[in-house]
């Protein structure tokens, strides 16, 4: 299973890609996402290449964290 997102593969790099997702198990809800924001402070540091280190967090990264869909 995949799904085509935007990956911030460097600062300043956005690139559009296939990004291969595990499948969904009885415990998962489905979600087809309609919208996701990406935020002016946490994302904007790591598209700047500005963002402190945060374990978990690096390149490549998908972002949008604040989304809206059925």
């Amino acid at each position: 299973m995949d799904t085509l997102a935007v990956v911030l593969e460097a600062p300043e790099r956005l690139v559009l890609d296939r990004v291969e997702l595990a499948a969904p198990t009885a415990e998962d809800v489905l979600v087809a996402v309609e919208w996701s924001g990406i935020s002016t402070g946490t994302e904007r540091l790591l598209w700047s290449g500005r963002m402190p280190p945060f374990p978990g967090m690096g390149y490549p990264l998908v972002p949008g964290y604040e989304t809206v869909g059925t």
